[in-house]
């Protein structure tokens, strides 16, 4: 996953407060929440739906109030006898109780991502569709116990299901929403200015963006097909009305180079247009291993795509991961496929002086 303190160091190295900060794969909403809690303009997009859920309430921040008056319209209103949940996939229906579930479904019906508030409670209720339960039985989820990040195919559900007996827990959705932006640290006032919208970095960018370039675009393009994003997310995305066969044919998903430098030469080419003159371009780009061979992934971005367009090299820069800190850590004896080292491509589109690093600060700002 992506480190907020990297994002952190790299906002505050090369931007000022007021700044825009830009990011076209936002996966998680990492770069956004941390450029805007340090007073910058968070701008994010992403073509996969799952991502702009996750990021939108990261670029407009609601306050505690708020959350809590909607949340509490929610469950006033909430009446079970008047949801209808026989019409729901059975592979949603396996995996709760029904009562669980018709709280679900009806969260779905009337939350709206396109105001602040829902926004927020959207993206609490994506991250608690599915968790993990303890050996006491408590769940940090909705769920039968299932791995937190990744949903496993419905048929591998269903087995395990059936193998270990698993039972449906009964619980309250409404309250275990409220204990988790309880735990948000959310301020007593909301911090508008971002956005997110669901766009293909490969496509032409909003003019609004080409009229006022951001001073920084900090992002992690897509690596070398390490994993089907709408595949492995097939329950959150029953939650957004989308399906994972949509969601993957649009995502850049390919183990061929050429492709992939295609791709990133056409992405390279739209980010020009949306970066100030005396802007930068932060590009974390995950080493490969092809064929027993390791590759410098962010080296060859830069020698193939990157040099050839005329984009000025200020340094690539490594840092290894340690593997708990991994998301591939859920695929325990697997996970060494995956990227060990990733590096900081920092280029910009003209010949400038890269201004003196700050500290690295380890406590990210509060919400007040």
């Amino acid at each position: 996953m992506f480190p907020p303190q990297l994002a952190r160091f790299i906002i505050e190295w090369l931007t000022s407060p007021g700044d825009t900060v830009y990011d076209p794969f936002s996966g998680r909403g990492t770069t956004p929440l941390e450029a805007t809690l340090l007073s910058r303009r968070a701008l994010a997009s992403d073509a996969n739906p799952l991502a702009v859920a996750l990021t939108k309430p990261k670029t407009s921040i609601p306050a505690y109030n708020q959350v809590m008056s909607r949340l509490n319209t929610l469950r006033n209103e909430y009446f079970a006898s008047d949801i209808e949940i026989s019409s729901e996939p059975d592979d949603i229906r396996m995996l709760y109780s029904d009562s669980t579930l018709k709280q679900i479904v009806y969260l779905k019906s009337r939350l709206r991502l396109d105001h602040p508030v829902d926004a927020l409670l959207v993206a609490v209720t994506l991250g608690m569709l599915h968790a993990n339960h303890s050996a006491a039985g408590a769940t940090a989820g909705f769920s039968i116990s299932m791995p937190n990040t990744f949903a496993m195919s419905p048929g591998y559900v269903r087995r395990y299901i059936a193998e270990h007996g698993l039972v449906r827990p009964d619980v309250n959705v409404f309250s275990m929403i409220q204990s988790k932006v309880d735990r948000l640290g959310l301020g007593a006032r909301p911090i508008a200015g971002g956005a997110a919208w669901r766009q293909d970095a490969t496509a032409t960018p909003p003019r609004s963006l080409k009229e006022k370039p951001a001073k920084l675009i900090l992002t992690s393009p897509p690596y070398l097909q390490v994993i089907k994003y709408g595949k492995y997310n097939w329950i959150r995305l029953w939650f957004l009305g989308e399906t994972p066969q949509s969601v993957d044919s649009v995502l850049m998903s390919s183990g061929s180079l050429s492709k992939y430098f295609s791709f990133m030469d056409t992405v390279l080419r739209r980010l020009r247009q949306v970066v100030a003159d005396d802007g930068y371009l932060c590009l974390v780009i995950g080493d490969v291993r092809r064929n027993d061979r390791h590759l410098n992934l962010a080296q060859s971005v830069w020698d193939e795509v990157a040099s050839p367009q005329g984009w000025h090299l200020h340094s690539i820069i490594e840092d290894h991961l340690p593997t708990k800190h991994k998301v591939s850590r859920i695929w325990k004896n697997n996970a060494g496929r995956a990227t060990k080292v990733d590096r900081l491509l920092v280029i910009s589109p003209n010949k400038t002086a890269l201004p003196k690093p700050t500290a690295l600060a380890w406590e990210r700002p509060t919400l007040l």
